[in-house]
């Protein structure tokens, strides 16, 4: 943007600005061009309020709604369930007193002093008056049973059974009337005893059998909502009606159930005016099924029973739940409603500041043929013309200096893209000098991109058809037509490419007689391809046609003589890869063949090899080093005598040598100095050659899990020139530069020498196998093998480091590597033990931790940390 365009686009914030539109500086941010924006607070600000007031008052309309409906609902619900147990509880009431009032006039003081005929023909009228009472009986005053009239039994005369102790008689006499808790006759139907005290003076009791069926069918027929229901429980809270009887039959005890205790706890006083002192008679409980219910309840006095009236809670509060629903969806409305007006409300004031905010941008980012539309009829509409109109000026200053630049940019962008894209094709080739497909798939798609074409083929030619070695951008009708076999007779233009080995440019493809004769591939590439205008260019190898290039556009529009020429260079090299990949196709299986070859048999000598080294490697190993051990220690015990022996004759021939002139004197010096040293020599490498024969023997005897403190630096140089010598004597020819960094610091560390000793020697050889690979492969000449050996102390852990510039090993095998009988050698070269055997002996032996790191053809590291005192070696990962 030019000095010009900035002026502008800051006059225009700061105008802005005076408007207090584009807010303060810590609320701007920074949009897609680079511009700072602020954050759109003020469109939020106003749908948030005006949400925020609706949604409350809605809210608090709703709530008090539900709440006075619910109030409503259950106090309604309360007073039918009410109306319905008094009702019960009177019928029950009356229905008790009825038959108290019927058994009243046989205890009159006449009719208790009459004969006992007398009074058996007034109980079998009473039994005919009253069919719920099935039995009468008589007491005398000293409680003697003295008749007994049923409606199922045969009438007893004088019994004399006692009762004077039973409440029955006690009671009664006490009382005046006594009722008996419910039984049930016949083990099916309810009943209860009444006994009534005789009027006169020592005159006795009278005591009926009721049979309290009539109950039942009161409480069966009763009908409360959709699956209310009504029971009646005594005093001690026994269920005595209920419709579903069985419940009655097993006697259910109700005494436990919340509203059966709240309306025990404080009886009904039916005296009180309104019953205004009884409990409160409604509450939320468990039915006998177990489900919350609404329960009211009235008493029975007497004789004291309760009347429960029970409807499920959910069906209670049914209506409440559908108006929460309509409350809800009012709402729910509501507040849609509130969110659209606070939209609307909230655009209409916001949007004409958000025109000009981001017109400025635009005007300020450089797009001067942008105008911002505001038409408010206010300041903010004049302040919106005058951006246009400067706006204006600029794009006229601008409109010739941008034509030459885009000219001559247009001019540098075809060059820089026609040398970018001849160099990427090079590229290809190198990268890919077997593969020829992506060769000419870049090939066309540079050529179709840079010649303006919509479609490209490359054909290739066997001297008597074309085939479509590639395509881009053809319709998939054409491209199914394009990869059959095109004889060369089937196109003119094709004919004259065979024969004129020279490109050939058609302006319009539907006008040329080839397409009016009725071509096959004309007619293809102008009916299915949809192309008008097609230039080919052929591929020449010296003088023979090899195929051809062929781009097409679908308007009429020739191509230009720089775009012809374009194709021709690309046409150019791609005969240059493909001669490439032809002779790169001959040296490749003429290599293969003999690699092949090779390969076979060294596999088959490495086999045999293999199988008798496997076979007596332990025990040539074992009887080597025994052998080897006796002249050894006969070389040690000697050359420490003889350096003894020396010193003796050296003490002895002193005073002989002492006659002697300086020179023999210094010569005779010389030569026994020399003669120590070289005995002492002998012994020291003798002492090494021991220690050598001693980790064979070890080496050879297997597993020892002796522990002990040793040095580790020692310990990782007698591995590795063990290693080194032994791989020496395997191939003469075997060379590698063994680099040490052992840190002179370490500090002893326990292990068993045995088994690190065998781990060393595992990575020590497998070094030097991937490192003289990798030699192999590039013939020796490019590459050193190297071998890297480093120890570190860490504190809690000592750390050994194996490098080597091998071959490396893949990430996808990487994990693999320590899994019994895995390698990466070829077949016979090795068991697949090695590692899983040293993974075993850090990490469980010795508690450590092994790790691998490797970039293929680079190297490959092993990482060792061996733990201190029993620390876990992994603190150091």
């Amino acid at each position: 943007m030019s000095d010009a365009v900035r002026k502008f686009s800051l006059t225009g914030r700061l105008i802005l600005g005076r408007f207090r539109l584009l807010g303060s500086r810590h609320r701007l941010r920074t949009d897609q061009t680079g511009l700072r924006r602020p954050r759109g607070q003020l469109f939020r600000k106003y749908v948030s309020l005006f949400m925020g007031l609706i949604s409350l008052v809605m809210l608090i309309n709703g709530a008090l709604d539900f709440w006075f409906s619910y109030r409503e609902n259950r106090a309604a619900l309360v007073l039918i369930q009410q109306d319905k147990a008094d009702a019960v509880a009177q019928r029950i009431a009356e229905f008790i007193k009825q038959i108290e009032g019927q058994i009243g006039w046989t205890t009159h003081a006449q009719r208790a002093t009459g004969s006992l005929e007398l009074r058996r023909r007034d109980y079998a009228r009473l039994q005919r008056q009253v069919p719920a009472i099935t039995e009468l009986t008589q007491l005398d005053s000293s409680g003697k049973e003295q008749l007994r009239v049923s409606r199922f039994a045969t009438e007893v005369v004088g019994s004399g059974a006692d009762y004077s102790r039973e409440p029955i008689f006690t009671e009664a006499l006490a009382d005046g009337v006594w009722f008996s808790p419910v039984q049930f006759c016949k083990n099916s139907e309810p009943c209860m005893k009444i006994a009534t005290a005789l009027s006169g003076r020592d005159a006795g009791a009278a005591i009926a059998e009721v049979n309290l069926k009539p109950i039942w069918d009161m409480i069966t027929a009763l009908k409360i909502g959709q699956d209310g229901y009504a029971y009646i429980i005594d005093r001690r809270g026994r269920l005595i009606a209920h419709p579903d009887t069985s419940l009655v039959l097993r006697d259910a005890d109700l005494s436990a159930a919340p509203q059966v205790i709240a309306a025990r706890a404080k009886p009904v006083d039916i005296k009180a005016p309104d019953r205004q002192s009884a409990a409160p008679k409604v509450m939320i409980g468990k039915g006998i099924d177990g489900q919350s219910v609404l329960s009211v309840h009235a008493a029975i006095d007497p004789p004291g029973w309760l009347v429960f009236v029970e409807v499920p809670l959910q069906e209670a509060l049914g209506p409440l739940y559908g108006s929460g629903l309509r409350t809800a969806a009012l709402l729910a409305f509501g507040l849609g409603l509130a969110a659209l007006a606070a939209l609307v409300l909230a655009r209409r004031m916001v949007v004409p500041i958000r025109l000009m905010q981001a017109g400025a941008a635009r005007l300020g980012a450089g797009e001067l043929n942008r105008r911002i539309e505001i038409h408010t009829g206010d300041e903010l509409e004049g302040l919106a013309e005058e951006f246009n109109r400067m706006a204006g000026d600029l794009q006229k200053f601008y409109a010739d200096l941008e034509k030459k630049v885009e000219e001559r940019t247009a001019e540098l962008k075809e060059a820089l893209d026609q040398q970018t894209a001849t160099a990427e094709v090079l590229q290809v080739v190198n990268s890919s000098p077997g593969n020829l497909a992506p060769v000419f798939d870049v090939m066309l798609e540079k050529a179709v991109r840079l010649c303006e074409a919509v479609c490209g083929i490359l054909w290739s030619y066997d001297g008597a058809s074309f085939h479509a070695t590639a395509l881009f951008g053809a319709p998939p009708r054409f491209a199914e037509f394009a990869r059959r076999p095109i004889e060369i007779g089937d196109s003119a233009a094709l004919v004259d490419i065979a024969r004129c080995r020279q490109a050939v440019h058609v302006t319009d493809l539907a006008a040329s007689d080839a397409y009016r004769a009725g071509s096959p591939l004309h007619r293809a590439i102008v009916d299915l391809g949809g192309a008008r205008t097609g230039v080919a260019v052929p591929l020449r190898k010296e003088d023979t046609l090899i195929g051809t290039i062929v781009i097409y556009r679908q308007e009429v529009r020739p191509f230009s003589d720089k775009q012809i020429a374009l194709l021709e260079n690309f046409a150019a090299q791609a005969v240059v890869a493909m001669e490439n990949a032809r002779l790169l196709d001959g040296i490749r299986a003429a290599r293969d063949a003999a690699e092949a070859a090779l390969h076979e048999l060294k596999a088959a000598q490495a086999n045999l090899i293999q199988a008798e080294k496997m076979a007596s490697l332990g025990q040539l190993t074992a009887g080597i080093a025994h052998e080897i051990k006796n002249p050894l220690n006969f070389v040690n015990n000697f050359a420490g005598l003889s350096v003894e022996l020396l010193d003796e004759l050296k003490e002895s021939a002193d005073p002989g040598i002492a006659t002697l002139d300086e020179d023999t004197r210094a010569e005779i010096g010389e030569t026994i100095h020399m003669l120590t040293g070289n005995l002492e020599k002998i012994a020291e490498h003798g002492r090494r050659a021991d220690g050598i024969v001693k980790s064979m023997l070890e080496h050879s005897r297997g597993v020892s899990g002796e522990r002990r403190e040793v040095d580790l630096n020692a310990l990782v140089e007698e591995a590795l020139n063990l290693a080194y010598h032994g791989a020496r004597a395997q191939d003469a020819n075997f060379n590698i530069t063994l680099d040490r960094d052992l840190d002179p610091a370490i500090a002893p560390i326990e292990l068993a020498p045995q088994e690190m000793t065998r781990v060393f020697l595992n990575l020590f050889g497998n070094g030097f196998y991937a490192a003289t690979e990798r030699a192999r492969g590039n013939g020796g000449a490019a590459h050193r093998p190297i071998l890297q050996v480093s120890t570190h102390d860490l504190g809690y852990a000592a750390e050994i480091r194996v490098r080597d510039n091998g071959t490396g090993i893949p990430p996808a095998i990487r994990g693999q590597l320590f899994q019994p009988f895995f390698t990466t050698k070829p077949t016979g070269e090795g068991t697949g033990l090695g590692l899983s055997i040293s993974y075993d002996i850090i990490t469980q032996q010795h508690g450590g931790s092994i790790e691998v790191d490797s970039e293929p053809g680079e190297f490959t590291e092993f990482t060792i940390r061996l733990p201190r005192n029993g620390q876990t070696a992994g603190r150091g990962a």
